[in-house]
């Protein structure tokens, strides 16, 4: 489930076609983790914090495929 949130938040953040907004979002993920690493009583688990890193960059890289696959239809065919 971590996973698949993450990359909801790399499709929505590569869909504001901010830089900013991209690095603010990926900075929150790394605040939250730490803040929650502080906060908990136990042990913290670096793999959610690993499964979370990698969902957001397969969300931006799924966004930047899903741009070039859409350019690539959108182009004007030529016959000859």
């Amino acid at each position: 489930m971590i996973i698949l949130t993450a990359a909801a938040l790399g499709i929505t953040a590569g869909q504001t076609r901010s830089a900013g907004a991209i690095a603010l979002i990926a900075a929150l993920i790394g605040i939250t983790f730490a803040l929650a690493a502080v906060c908990s009583p136990g042990p913290v688990s670096l793999l959610a914090f690993l499964y979370a890193v990698l969902g957001y960059n397969g969300g931006l890289i799924l966004f930047v495929l899903g741009l070039y696959a859409s350019a690539r239809f959108r182009a004007p065919r030529v016959s000859h």
